[in-house]
């Protein structure tokens, strides 16, 4: 999921390698750990830092959080203020502060909603059906 939603991002500058840095406490990150390689062809750098030390995300493309108290997601979001960098979280329900896409794992599904002003603020042209698809509500037709 996480490969997919960067893979539907464009960046104002973009590189030929995507940085992705892993919040050393996120529950699913292992794995994005390992980094990888998009569906486009593009490569995917990975690097865990720890946002509980204070660790900064300088050089991050993309970061991918685990769950945090509102205060401190409140803080990352200042510091990425004018930053193009693409922000995806995990169990952030409300999808309100500073995270670009919210992940919610139920019974081994995956599904996503999007914060719309999180994403005009970032500069980051994410794919118009990627958006759609993080609004709905409910089941597909």
């Amino acid at each position: 999921m996480v490969f997919s939603l960067l893979g539907y991002a464009r960046w104002p500058n973009e590189r030929e390698v995507l940085r992705l840095c892993v919040d050393g406490s996120s529950r699913y990150g292992a794995k994005l750990a390992e980094g990888g390689v998009l569906a486009s062809g593009r490569s995917v750098q990975s690097r865990r830092i720890d946002l509980q030390d204070g660790v900064s995300t300088a050089g991050c493309d993309s970061v991918y959080l685990g769950p945090m108290t509102d205060a401190r997601r409140k803080n990352l979001s200042t510091e990425l203020i004018g930053r193009p960098v693409l922000v995806i979280t995990e169990e952030d329900y409300e999808c309100e502060i500073g995270s670009m896409f919210c992940l919610n794992v139920v019974d081994g599904h995956v599904s996503f909603r999007v914060n719309l002003d999180a994403v005009a603020r970032s500069g980051i042209h994410i794919h118009p059906a990627v958006l759609q698809l993080g609004r709905r509500r409910g089941p597909s037709p």
